[in-house]
């Protein structure tokens, strides 16, 4: 099939998808994309079909950091600040972030493992649902709270008023909303908010 029936065909199972979910209850659906290319790859493996997703992935949203977003990231990690990641993403978006991290380090040793706390980093794909469902900063909180840290001792900072911020000071974090006209226009300023 063409490049563009294959585009309208990933979709629509995407949505078909998203659909069965929240028929099923799921307010807040996600799917994991390696299941989808399974669907339309006849025969594929789960290897293959992650290697797709991860092509397909690259050639229509080319990723790159934000300015300043390493140079925070790094200061941040430097001052001893744990890190982590609720995020809205595939299992592809760690690869590509590790690569962001890699080049932008110019070859020294940084890696989404040195920057962030695996415990700390709760993707859509994995929890089942997305963001705005506050369920991956209930648990962030959880974590946190066995490990001595105060809800307000923690500080979201995210794109997404809906998303990122309500659900974060919902549950006792702080929040910095980044964007234009946000608390945040310059990830740089990050570093003044701890």
């Amino acid at each position: 099939m063409s490049a563009e029936a294959l585009q309208e065909h990933f979709l629509d199972v995407i949505e078909s998808e998203r659909k069965r979910r929240k028929a099923e209850g799921v307010v807040h659906p996600e799917i994991r994309i390696e299941e989808i290319w399974l669907k339309l790859l006849d025969g594929a493996t789960l290897n293959h079909a992650r290697e797709v997703a991860l092509f397909f992935e690259r050639h229509a949203n080319p990723k790159r950091f934000q300015p300043h977003a390493f140079d925070t990231l790094v200061a941040l990690k430097q001052r001893g600040v744990r890190q982590g990641i609720i995020s809205n993403a595939q299992f592809y978006t760690l690869i590509e972030l590790g690569e962001l991290l890699r080049e932008e380090s110019k070859g020294a040793v940084c890696t989404s493992e040195s920057i962030f706390d695996p415990r700390l980093i709760f993707l859509s794909c994995d929890l089942g649902i997305t963001k705005p469902d506050p369920a991956a900063f209930q648990r962030a909180r959880e974590i946190l709270l066995l490990d001595g840290v105060l809800p307000d001792r923690c500080l979201m900072v995210g794109d997404s008023l809906e998303n990122d911020i309500q659900p974060a000071r919902a549950v006792g974090f702080r929040a910095a909303w980044f964007a234009p006209d946000g608390d945040v226009t310059n990830l740089v300023e990050v570093l003044d908010l701890l």
